[in-house]
């Protein structure tokens, strides 16, 4: 059986299995974190369940026109639901919308099926609407929702749902796939896999967006500037970022979850423990840094930045979250 996904061999069993006559069931949620291929595996199973030549049952060939169709989230019986641009939550009127859809006899495939994706940011109302078609699906609806992880969700949808849960490959397997399959250098293989945490679609992102992976160096560099500058500095340092395009959230936000990866180094660093490091480029600079901090204070600073990002998502000034969790790091003066 080859659907082409890295890993995630029990979920891709499972829903090859679901994929043939009789089997189907009517809702499905795929857990895990961000970049770990969620909808990739959802669209697979789509494909799985449409495709107009298959080399074996509940299999696809990924060459087909609902294949393609599919690839390209375009195929007549599938409606992506998704947050909408500018907006954190995925509202009712959405689901209210959908439910009509999914009412509707499908086209060709054997299901009208619905995806959404990233369901942990859908509002109560939306939720609590969604369960009415887990309670009463219409005939010939497949629903396949993705979440960060069941407990996001409730427990009445999670309930009604076939679960898969997906973890992150070994940085080990994501960097030979990364050089073998996607021929990139072996440095670059080993970097992309420690950044991405095992996850091949943030490995993946990395790869085809160098103006991320850009921003991601500048952020650490960042850090590192302002752990050698005091406050005058700093405070000029928040100036610039207000002048910077792009929302001041997102930046913000994007900045401190970097800098999280930075310390959490750091405290790996510090207990040593035996824990693959993110920023692997950055070892030297992350152990001169662990002998400097006492793990106490480490892990302060890693619950002031978790603390930042839970309150950039609580509508807070932006500006003042960064600027009181960068006046409190620590001056430490190292290169």
């Amino acid at each position: 059986m080859q659907w082409n996904i890295l890993g995630h061999e029990t979920a891709i069993n499972f829903l090859n299995n679901h994929a043939k006559p009789g089997k189907t069931r009517h809702a499905y949620l795929i857990t895990g974190p961000d970049g770990v291929g969620r909808e990739t595996l959802a669209l697979a199973f789509a494909k799985a369940l449409n495709c107009q030549n298959p080399p074996a049952e509940g299999e696809f060939c990924g060459k087909c026109l609902a294949c393609r169709q599919i690839d390209e989230q375009r195929y007549p019986d599938l409606l992506i639901v998704r947050v909408v641009e500018g907006s954190k939550d995925l509202k009712i009127d959405q689901i209210r919308e959908m439910q009509q859809t999914l009412a509707l006899a499908p086209y060709q495939s054997p299901f009208r099926m619905v995806l959404i994706p990233d369901f942990q940011h859908a509002t109560i109302g939306a939720s609590n609407a969604l369960l009415k078609s887990l309670e009463e699906p219409p005939s010939r609806a497949l629903l396949i929702l993705t979440a960060d992880a069941k407990e996001s969700l409730l427990e009445t949808i999670a309930s009604r749902c076939e679960v898969l849960r997906l973890r992150p490959s070994s940085i080990t397997t994501l960097e030979s796939y990364l050089r073998d399959e996607i021929a990139l250098s072996p440095a670059r293989a080993k970097r992309l896999a420690h950044l991405a945490g095992g996850r091949v679609g943030t490995a993946l992102s990395f790869n085809s967006d160098q103006d991320l992976l850009d921003a991601y160096d500048e952020a650490l560099t960042d850090l590192g500037d302002l752990l050698n500058s005091r406050l005058r500095e700093r405070l000029q340092y928040v100036e610039r970022l207000q002048q910077r395009k792009g929302t001041s959230r997102e930046q913000f936000g994007f900045l401190i979850a970097t800098w999280l990866t930075f310390w959490r180094d750091v405290m790996i660093r510090r207990e040593g423990a035996d824990i693959p490091l993110v920023n692997i480029d950055q070892e030297q600079r992350i152990f001169e840094t662990a002998q400097l901090i006492p793990s106490r204070q480490i892990e302060k600073i890693l619950k002031d930045h978790e603390n930042a990002l839970v309150n950039l998502d609580a509508n807070l000034n932006p500006r003042l979250v960064i600027e009181n969790l960068i006046l409190a790091l620590p001056l430490l003066m190292v290169a």
